[in-house]
């Protein structure tokens, strides 16, 4: 898998520094490196679930379980989505958003 896409110096990171409102306003026209960024990060889940015996019920995605768990406004800021991938990559299933999507399927699972 190649990460160089998350090194290089995107666009919307130099939006990081706006305001709380501009920040929301962004939101609606989030830049397609974000969704690349979530959907990379969607992936390590999906692996991660299936790595930890759990099962994504057949009803549910596994973007939709993260924007379920995480918020829609969560993936459309550059800082949290950078930080997350980060995380899942450095920490694996112990990363806090998998550790998250693990309740939550116990919790629609049980």
């Amino acid at each position: 898998m190649s990460l160089s896409f998350f090194f290089e110096r995107p666009s919307f990171l130099s939006s990081t520094s706006s305001t709380l409102s501009s920040t929301r306003s962004d939101a609606q026209s989030a830049p397609p490196e974000l969704e690349r960024v979530f959907d990379r990060i969607c992936d390590e889940y999906a692996e991660w679930v299936v790595r930890a015996g759990k099962q994504l019920p057949p009803e549910w995605s596994m973007p939709g379980l993260v924007r379920t768990v995480i918020g829609d406004e969560a993936i459309h800021i550059p800082g949290f989505i950078k930080d997350s991938y980060v995380d899942v990559m450095l920490y694996g299933q112990n990363s806090w958003l998998c550790n998250e999507v693990f309740q939550f399927l116990d919790l629609i699972t049980s």
